[in-house]
This record gives structure tokens, sequence and C-alpha cells, in this order.
């Protein structure tokens, strides 16, 4: 089985998936604290990772910036990331139908934190 590969170039345009951003110290300290916990995206820059972020906290969780996602894990920012790789656009919320984008999830055990 091919391991799944999330593509920055997703969220940003081609040839910027490394790029650092324009974000406020603060901001790129709250990008460092989701870092540890998404290791899938480390080969991302802040630029890339900051727009998934945003845009899965508006999507997702209608929110601007969710900053209470900051102290674990959370399974479904993963499963956006992939959703909008392979499927494109959503705009169904909070929803289990975003659970079936899990071809990232490879030879993983089953889902820890959602």
């Amino acid at each position: 089985m091919t391991e799944f590969t999330f593509d920055a170039a997703t969220f940003v345009a081609h040839g910027h998936e490394l790029d650092p951003g324009e974000y406020s110290d603060e901001m790129r300290k709250e990008i460092a604290a989701l870092r540890k916990f998404y290791p899938e995206l480390s080969h991302w820059g802040d630029l890339a990772f900051g727009s998934a972020f945003g845009d899965m906290s508006q999507d997702v969780l209608s929110v601007g910036w969710a900053n209470w996602l900051f102290d674990e894990r959370h399974d479904f920012f993963l499963d956006y990331c992939c959703w909008r790789q392979t499927r494109g656009v959503w705009d169904g919320g909070m929803s289990e139908e975003l659970q079936k984008a899990r071809e990232w999830r490879s030879d993983r055990e089953g889902s820890s934190s959602t």
C-alpha cells in the first residue's frame, strides 16, 4: 500500500508550499504549538499549515481560528486536509462524513482523538 502524502499545494499556490507566511510572532507560536501534534505535515511551511488550519476552523467549526485545539491532536484536522486534497471543497461542517477521508491513515490503528 502506498503511503499517503499530504500536499501543501492544496492550501497554497504551487511554489509556496514551504513559505513562512507573514504571521505575527504570536501566530507563529500557535502554529509551532500545533505542529508537534501533526508530524504528517512536517514538510509544510507555516503559510500552508496556517492556511489549512484556518480553512478547517472556518469550514468545519465555523470560527476564524480554533485556538482551543492547540493542546492535543485532533484527527479531524487531518481528515479535513485529506478531504480537501482528494475530494475538493468541504462544506459539511462538523459531520461524520468527514471521517471518510482517512486515506492518510494507511496502516495506522483505529481512530485516536476526534
